[in-house]
């Protein structure tokens, strides 16, 4: 569980089991909104959601490793030249 100090604005933070990445957005004292990308697609789930500090401390696994937000955004870029063509 991450501690509620170390969720910042603009950092992917990941649950292993559902295997999605949110980027927190904007963060305040009770909570965070953020957008939820599968990590297998680089798809996102939507628009931004928004939840209570604590939830989401509960939810992350840890923060995205650079190896990560690397594929993340490899895949997003696939994703977003794909919508193009089509």
């Amino acid at each position: 569980m991450l501690q509620s100090r170390n969720i910042l604005a603009g950092k992917y933070y990941v649950n292993n089991a559902r295997n999605i990445a949110r980027e927190v957005l904007e963060i305040d004292d009770n909570a965070v909104i953020f957008i939820t990308y599968h990590l297998d697609t680089g798809a996102t789930a939507g628009i931004p959601s928004k939840c209570m500090k604590q939830h989401f401390t509960h939810w992350a696994d840890h923060e995205a490793t650079l190896s990560e937000i690397a594929r993340l955004q490899d895949l997003k870029m696939q994703t977003s030249e794909f919508a193009k063509v089509v």
